[in-house]
Formats: structure tokens, C-alpha cells, sequence
């Protein structure tokens, strides 16, 4: 579908106005209403099952705590919720269109996501991707992005990607890591291939949804081919036609595709077929003792050979022991990756 003004980040809004609630059922209203008016606020009823929650200025993050911890997460995500400034035209109709509660109550807690968005204060990190064959030779980077407070201070993927999640916002925080990954390796000037992760399902319209993409390629005037879109996520892909389309355009564009996490669902051997990638990655999961472990051997070596026959470059990643990197170089993988090597950051390790 198309997206106009998508790529604007969603702010919370400050100003008065009343926030329209509609509960799936009659006990999460009884607990909406128990909370409010404990809060000294009345809401009015509209209809049988619409709460009219008038809010001041400044107001709509406090009611919004409030709310998250009156319902579980389960009756959240139940309820339909919206705010309207004062002077905004609402309807029934226009209620049943927006969003779970739980995506407001999320946007509350995490405000600083929605300026760290905004401000692209993203930090990536950069890890090298390997020759196989020495293990010095760097062939790629993959970046890795990181967030930053207003001190300076790194905030973890593992925070920064579920509060993106929880709050609606995936798309925008996969859309800055695009720009800042592009922006950051030409400041860097990296001369070799850089890898750069997307999830698919924060791409609405692969023409629209990507321009901003391909238009700091150009820019900047790189070769497209110098980039790899790694797809990640890859079980919770449900529409391959969809991700097909994201990709060929992406093609179109000139960049070049990855298929990471390789062997750790149906998920990712399915879709192989699908995107026919320039490169796969084999999950880290897998590759970990892959030495030793004869039930991973057994796999690893099959995802291997299936490479090899679709003539797809592999690249093993998460190796930590140099045993692993001498069992997948003996069996033909391409290209390695893990701490065994380098770790990432910024700037990008230089291997001797």
C-alpha cells in the first residue's frame, strides 16, 4: 500500500484534547474507568462501549502510565485507543481504524526513542566479515547500529529494537539505520562491501517506503552494488510475495541481498528458494561448537553443500572458537565472522 507522510516520526501529542477508547471487554472498561476516576479524571460514556477521556495539556503520557499499569499487556492490545486535539473531527467509525492502546502506552514510555529517531542519533558499529580461507583478509563490514542518549551514551540493540517494536515505531528506527549505516561507512570511507540489516515487515511500499534509501546512495554517489540488504527476522516474514517485491526493488536499485540466520527455522530455508540471495548466512546458533557437536556438523554441513550447489557465497557468523573456523574452512564456507576475529565498532576494526 502506499504510505504518504509515513516516514514523519509520530510524536505523542502534548496539547488538550480527549482520548477515545474502545475496550474489548466489559472487565477491562470496569478497570479503565476504576483507574481514571481514582486519578480524579471522569470519563463519559459514548454509545455502549466507547470511553471519552477528557486530557489536559501536557497530560497524555501521565494517563497513559496510568492505564499501562491498570491493564495487562493482553488487554492493551485488546482496547482501540486514539487521542483528538480539541477542534478535531472523531467519529465511531474513525476509532475502529486506529490503534491497539497498548502502541500509545509504549509511545509514552519511550519518548526518547521518538527523538533519538528524529535526531538520528544512531551510532553503528561496524564488524568485519572475513576470508575464510586466513582469517585476516577483511572482505565486508556488517554494521550494527546502536542508539545514543542525550549524553553520548550507547543504548543497546537489545533495548532499542522491542521499544521500536512495542511503540509502532520499526519502520522509522529501520529506516534511520539504513541512512546511518550508508552515511556512517562513507565517513569511514570503507572501500569493501557493507552489510545492512532490515526487517522486512517494516516495509509498507517497497517504492516509497525505500527512497529515502536509495536517494542517499546516490548523494553520496556510492555503487549500490557496494551495499548488501540483509533480511533478518525471517519467521516472522508471512507474505513472501511482499518481501519478493521489497527485494526486486531493491535489485532494481542495484544493491545486492543476504539471507541471514540461515538453518534456525522453516522460516529461512523456505524463502532460500523464494529470494534466490547473493549470500547466505549460516545461523550463529549452529555454527557454535559446530566442531565438536556431531548433530550440528550434520546440519551445517548439509546447509553447505545446498549453498555450494545454488552457487550462493556462505558466510558462517558468530565464531568465537577458532576450532569452528577450522571445521567450516576445511568444509568450503566463503567468509567468517564473530568475535574470534573482531567485535564490532565504530570505527571499523582493522585487522593485521
Amino acid at each position: 500500500m502506499s504510505c504518504p507522510g509515513c516516514e514523519k516520526v509520530p510524536k505523542q501529542p502534548q496539547g488538550a484534547g480527549t482520548l477515545y477508547i474502545l475496550p474489548a471487554q466489559p472487565h477491562a472498561a470496569a478497570t479503565i474507568v476504576e483507574a481514571l476516576v481514582g486519578d480524579g479524571l471522569t470519563p463519559e460514556q459514548h454509545g455502549d462501549s466507547i470511553l471519552a477521556v477528557p486530557v489536559e495539556p501536557g497530560a497524555l503520557n501521565r494517563i497513559m502510565a496510568l492505564l499501562g499499569g491498570a491493564l495487562t499487556p493482553q488487554e492493551q492490545a485488546a482496547c482501540q485507543a486514539n487521542f483528538f486535539a480539541d477542534g478535531g473531527d472523531w467519529s465511531p467509525e474513525t476509532l475502529l481504524a486506529t490503534r491497539p492502546l497498548d502502541v500509545l502506552v509504549a509511545r509514552s514510555q519511550f519518548v526518547w526513542l521518538n527523538e533519538l529517531i528524529e535526531d538520528l542519533r544512531l551510532q553503528m558499529h561496524f564488524q568485519p566479515i572475513v576470508h575464510a580461507d586466513d582469517g585476516r583478509t577483511i572482505f565486508a563490514y556488517e554494521s550494527l547500529a546502536r542508539g545514543l542518549d542525550h549524553a553520548g551514551q550507547l543504548i543497546s540493540p537489545g533495548r532499542l529494537f522491542p521499544a521500536a517494536r512495542a511503540a509502532n515505531l520499526l519502520f522509522h528506527l529501520d529506516r534511520a539505520a539504513r541512512i546511518s549505516a550508508i552515511r556512517q561507512s562513507h565517513q569511514h570511507r570503507i572501500q569493501q562491501p557493507v552489510f545492512i540489516n532490515f526487517n522486512p515487515t517494516a516495509i509498507y511500499d517497497p517504492g516509497f517506503c525505500l527512497r529515502t534509501t536509495f536517494k542517499e546512495v546516490r548523494r553520496l554517489g556510492i555503487d549500490p552494488a557496494n551495499f548488501v540488504f540483509e533480511v533478518v527476522e525471517t519467521d516472522s516474514v508471512t507474505d513472501e510475495t511482499h518481501l519478493k517485491s521489497i527485494l526486486e526493488e531493491y535489485r532494481r536499485q542495484g544493491f545486492r541481498i543476504a539471507l541471514d540466520d540461515l538453518g534456525a527455522g522453516f522460516g529461512s530455508l523456505t524463502l532460500l528458494k523464494q529470494i534466490r540471495p547473493d549470500f547466505i548466512k549460516l545461523d550463529r546458533e549452529l555454527v557454535d561448537g559446530v566442531h565438536w557437536d556431531n548433530y550440528k556438523a550434520s546440519i551445517t554441513a548439509h546447509l553447505i553443500r545446498m549453498g555450494k550447489d545454488l552457487q550462493v557465497r556462505i558466510i558462517a557468523e558468530g565464531i568465537e572458537q577458532p576450532e569452528d573456523w577450522h571445521w567450516l574452512r576445511e568444509r568450503g564456507v566463503d567468509y567468517v565472522q564473530g568475535f574470534h576475529f573482531a567485535r564490532p565498532a565504530s570505527p571499523p576494526p582493522v585487522l593485521g
